[in-house]
């Protein structure tokens, strides 16, 4: 409990009054013992248990009238997380906000978004309840820590403001723990503000147990979970898709794929209009919605979208690289409504392979050599371990490795490929090695024994990678996989799909640009079924190809983030969703940017449409070992998280006065009426 004016306990001891009273008048008369009252006075000790009951209760109403009339005076306040643990000021408090485009949804009575609700209800309960020596805010868009002045300063910060880019929690409770070492600070309370979205926690991550195990060795660390998971009611948003520039005689044209959903229990419009801008040059088209299944299987939700695939838009001929945009009209989440992207002429896309297995090599080569869009120039090549020092890293997008893993100046090469926005695919070699890259390493070969089948898969992730739904929200036939032998691997990457066992075969390792990705079995019939299903297999592939051009594109699209600019100096914001976007807050907002001939389109990921909020039970038990408490709030709701509690002490009072107005009413008993009264004395 804390008090807004905490000055006014000092009265406390005042409490003590009736007691005093009471003690002063017991000593006021002096009595004097007669023997002809000797029998009222056994007849009155007949009673004096229950008197002594009455003046007790009489004595202790008295008392707590005054206590809470002190309490009245000091406001007194309470609620949540105050309430139920009772904690005192920290001497430092941590806010982690998640300001990723899910929390852009709002109320659209109140106008406030989950956001800024948070920040908000959090602002004013520090305020009333205290938040120590220190205050700092640590963003999802930015990862940085910054110091606070007061709670209501959170309110104008910003990088407390939205953003396009996704959250990453486990990283924003890594940077808080640093924290708290480097300043040994004691007594200090963690909130985090989040709607629980499943790309943000990541609660898959082998993150979470060195994170839980260090704050277990912390002393005084109490973490709080400001927790929103209302699901979007309705909300419209909009995704553009493999954008491409195409001549045809003296005419140009932009092929894209436009993809369109909404989700909620209401009534939505039928039709809906979409906005296009190319170059500052606008038009309308109305999209129907077509009813489709509820993704992922969310229970209790109307899931309806439209899809425009290969719309065209006739542009100039001579205008060889530009932008453009797709816009949807305002609804309760105005992060999604907009969605930029640029154009060039596209480059060749390439694949190198290496591997010393004949028939592994011709699989992954006849999975890439047939591309997703014909139109596309494409080239695969295959190659042993001896040629590897004949790849030309420049021009390459995609990079299969079927091998030992490398070491030394090859391992540097592949190092500096993915951080220029590549992408690599580790697959087992048939021999087990010791070499350890990104963090990984393969530890051996699992067989059946008697039934060739091994395992099944048992969980993917169908939200967002390599895996992920089709754009008509149909599942990958993971399920139909069979698996007879896989390598098993030690990895802190993520998993992106599972075997029954729990055991991976697709593993995605956190990189800051481009892709890292270890699958522990093999296309061939001898390992598993990858090649003769096909489906997943190619589809797995072309999305790694996908994802490795885009980096050699002169026009490329980019998913929001601090680091997303950071491959070359001179980066001008060309359009935005809002102009007032800082220097340092380049690249955490949607928008377009442009470095000389070099166009960049940034936006949210995928996987902020496709998100699930985290079962509140799963979150919770992220944080078992350690200090936590979880509050579930509305973005509807407007009511503060701690609320003054003088109303109830004031009642407290008037009851207890009333009380002893009751006990005070005088009874029937023997009453001894004195013959003789002579002033102080009584006899």
């Amino acid at each position: 409990m804390s008090f807004l004016q905490p000055l006014a306990l000092i009265g406390l001891p005042l409490i003590a009054l009736p007691i005093i009273i009471h003690l002063i008048n017991q000593h006021r008369h002096r009595t004097i013992p007669w023997a002809a009252m000797m029998f009222l006075m056994h007849a009155k000790r007949m009673s004096k248990g229950m008197a002594r009951l009455r003046h007790f209760l009489i004595l202790l109403m008295r008392v707590l009238a005054v206590a809470t009339l002190i309490f009245v005076v000091s406001r007194p306040l309470s609620g949540g997380w105050l309430g139920s643990i009772g904690m005192g000021r920290p001497d430092a408090t941590l806010i982690l906000l998640d300001c990723s485009p899910s929390m852009g949804m709002q109320d659209l009575q109140t106008g406030q978004s989950k956001r800024s609700a948070a920040l908000q209800k959090l602002s004013q309960l520090l305020a009333r309840g205290g938040y120590g020596t220190h205050l700092a805010l640590i963003d999802s868009a930015s990862g940085q820590l910054q110091e606070v002045d007061s709670p209501k300063a959170l309110l104008n910060l910003p990088v407390a403001g939205p953003s396009a880019a996704s959250a990453d929690i486990p990283e924003m409770l890594a940077s808080a723990l640093a924290y708290l070492k480097a300043n040994e600070s004691g007594r200090a309370d963690v909130w985090i503000c989040s709607d629980l979205n499943e790309n943000d926690w990541d609660v898959e991550s082998g993150r979470w147990r060195a994170i839980r195990e260090a704050f277990v060795e912390l002393e005084g660390v109490h973490h709080f979970l400001l927790a929103d998971a209302a699901l979007p009611s309705n909300n419209l948003s909009v995704r553009v898709e493999n954008v491409q520039r195409w001549e045809r005689g003296n005419d140009a044209e932009l092929v894209l794929d436009i993809m369109v959903r909404t989700e909620g229990d209401g009534d939505v419009a039928a039709q809906v209009p979409i906005e296009f801008e190319v170059n500052n040059v606008r038009s309308v088209v109305e999209v129907a919605l077509d009813k489709r299944g509820s993704p992922h299987g969310r229970p209790n939700t109307v899931d309806l979208g439209a899809s425009l695939q290969g719309y065209r838009i006739p542009i100039d001929s001579k205008l060889k690289a530009g932008w453009g945009s797709v816009g949807l009209p305002g609804d309760a989440n105005p992060l999604d409504n907009r969605f930029f992207f640029v154009f060039s002429e596209p480059p060749v896309r390439r694949v190198v392979i290496v591997s010393d297995d004949v028939k592994s090599g011709g699989a992954f080569r006849q999975a890439l050599v047939v591309p997703t869009d014909v139109r596309r120039q494409h080239q695969v090549d295959v190659i042993p371990i001896t040629r590897v020092a004949e790849i030309d890293w420049e021009s390459t997008s995609l990079l299969i490795w079927q091998a030992a893993l490398p070491s030394g100046v090859v391992a540097t090469q592949i190092e500096q490929f993915v951080d220029a926005g590549r992408v690599v695919m580790f697959f087992p070699p048939r021999q087990s090695t010791d070499e350890t890259l990104y963090g990984s390493r393969w530890t051996g070969w699992q067989t059946s024994s008697g039934n060739r089948q091994i395992s099944n898969i048992s969980w993917w992730r169908g939200d967002a990678d390599l895996l992920a739904h089709a754009e008509s929200g149909d599942a990958l036939p993971l399920n139909e996989l069979r698996t007879y032998r896989y390598c098993s691997f030690e990895s802190h990457g993520t998993p992106l799909a599972r075997f029954g066992d729990d055991a991976p075969l697709l593993t995605r390792v956190p990189t800051d640009r481009g892709g890292v990705y270890f699958c522990s079995t093999l296309p061939t019939a001898e390992f598993s079924s990858l090649e003769r299903e096909g489906v997943v297999f190619y589809v797995m592939l072309q999305r790694a190809l996908e994802k490795g051009s885009r980096a050699l594109d002169v026009a490329s699209q980019r998913d929001a983030g601090p680091d997303v600019l950071t491959d070359r100096d001179q980066w001008e914001l060309v359009a935005s969703v809002d102009d007032s976007q800082l220097l340092s807050q380049r690249g955490l907002h949607a928008g377009v940017y442009r470095d000389g001939s070099y166009w960049a389109a940034v936006n949210r990921s995928q996987i902020e449409d496709n998100a699930t909020a985290v079962p509140v039970a799963t979150v919770d038990a992220l944080f078992d070992g350690v200090s936590y408490h979880r509050i579930d709030v509305d973005v509807g709701d407007t009511s503060a998280l701690a609320s003054e509690l003088w109303r109830v002490f004031l009642i407290a009072m008037v009851i207890a006065l009333l009380a002893e107005a009751v006990l005070s009413l005088p009874s029937r008993r023997v009453k001894a009426t004195p013959l003789i009264d002579s002033g102080s004395e009584r006899i």
